[in-house]
């Protein structure tokens, strides 16, 4: 599970695994408590290189979260404000930005046009830009290619995830 908490980017890039990462209090789908689960990799659009991302562990549920800088979507490495410029940037000159890559911005491009359709219908009017905040209104990542609802939305969902009876680890 991602939980998003307030921090810069750039001074976790700068100063790596010692950058003072404030845990949270308790584990988010139990209550339990957490403890440090060491580092992993993740990359940003904005470096070309990787940063340490910290992850906890929740000894009562047995989950496993990473946090990560707000303002990024889970499975995302550019910011919605960098994908939300793009969009517009493309609507209003019809071309794209030169500072990304062609290749991600016509994902996003084409992502959005389909999730606009799947969510608002076929015959939908709607710009990509307005798309794109409608989606957003809706708690949706408006450029997600996931088809089913739980795996689009921008946050948890509202209600606990708990392990059916008999499911054993193997």
């Amino acid at each position: 599970m991602v939980l998003f908490v307030a921090a810069s980017v750039k001074e976790i890039a700068r100063l790596g695994t010692a950058y003072p990462w404030n845990k949270p209090s308790c584990c988010p789908r139990c209550g339990g408590r957490l403890w440090w689960h060491g580092f992993v990799v993740a990359w940003f659009s904005c470096f070309s290189h990787c940063v340490y991302l910290r992850r906890l562990f929740c000894s009562q549920c047995r989950a496993v979260h990473r946090l990560k800088p707000r303002g990024y979507w889970p499975r995302y490495r550019s910011s919605s404000a960098e994908i939300q410029q793009a969009i517009t940037h493309r609507q209003s000159t019809k071309r794209w930005r030169p500072d990304l890559p062609r290749s991600r911005q016509r994902q996003w491009w084409r992502r959005l046009g389909r999730m606009i359709r799947l969510v608002f219908g076929m015959s939908a009017q709607l710009t990509h830009r307005e798309g794109f905040t409608r989606l957003i209104a809706r708690n949706i990542i408006p450029v997600t290619q996931a088809i089913h609802h739980d795996n689009r939305h921008i946050h948890d969902p509202p209600y606990r995830i708990v392990a059916l009876p008999g499911a054993c680890c193997r």
